[in-house]
């Protein structure tokens, strides 16, 4: 049960929302409503869905990660010895690929939603993360 709502000068209309709940846990109410439609999109729609919903997230929220993203792809495709199949220069009797650079706090944002029991994150799904998101791919195929 909610003590109160309080206003500091940030946020919306300058004013960010924040609650503070019976336990003197501070939440901030975008985070709570975000909570809520992560929930809703889960208990909805399919898992794709759910994680289009948190890369959003993410961007806007970890913009020095989505930077570091962003030059590291780029510097993993010119190292690359095959840059349509993302192979690497230990050669092709390794099948070493590099498809994605997939951050870590994304990953936990997912994992957060979905336990490994839930969604495999196998080949099958970082090859339609790739496909849907092609921000984050290394190789062309």
């Amino acid at each position: 049960m909610p003590l109160g709502v309080a206003k500091t000068g940030q946020g919306r209309n300058n004013m960010a929302r924040i609650l503070i709940n019976d336990n003197g846990q501070i939440r901030n109410l975008d985070d709570i409503e975000l909570a809520e439609k992560i929930i809703k999109l889960k208990n909805t729609k399919d898992h794709w869905a759910v994680i289009d919903e948190l890369v959003k997230v993410w961007a806007e929220k970890a913009t020095d990660e989505v930077e570091a993203i962003q030059i590291n792809v780029s510097q993993y495709k010119e190292s690359l010895k095959d840059k349509v199949y993302g192979q690497t220069e230990l050669g092709k009797d390794q099948e070493r690929r590099f498809k994605l650079s997939f951050p870590t706090t994304l990953m936990l944002m997912i994992r957060t939603q979905y336990k490994h029991d839930e969604l495999k994150m196998d080949e099958k799904f970082f090859h339609e993360f790739g496909r849907r998101y092609p921000f984050f791919k290394v190789a062309e195929k």
